[in-house]
């Protein structure tokens, strides 16, 4: 099996949707360090949460940048010449691993 990122379709929970463990390597958006570039691996979360990131640009094999990640607050996120604001429960359903 490959354990590395995957991009996941026609599961019924909406695009890159899976509801499993985090693999070798993955963790959430929000335990990763400040200013590491990282590659989406998966979101956790229902097809609405699925469908509002994925229209961030947050979807599986999008290469990311970390700004700043405080604890309880907001994630603020570099990604195609954007920088986009989470909140901690959607960063916690975003599974990363170093790109």
């Amino acid at each position: 099996m490959n354990r590395g990122c995957r991009r996941v379709s026609g599961s019924g929970r909406g695009y890159g949707c899976r509801h499993q463990l985090p693999l070798d390597g993955e963790q959430p958006l929000a335990e990763a360090g400040c200013g590491r570039r990282l590659e989406v691996c998966r979101v956790d979360g229902g097809r609405g949460v699925c469908g509002r990131l994925a229209a961030l640009g947050i979807f599986p094999g999008q290469k990311v940048e970390l700004v700043c990640a405080a604890d309880s607050s907001r994630c603020l996120v570099r990604l195609n010449g954007s920088t986009v604001s989470l909140g901690d429960g959607a960063a916690e359903k975003i599974l990363v691993r170093a790109a």
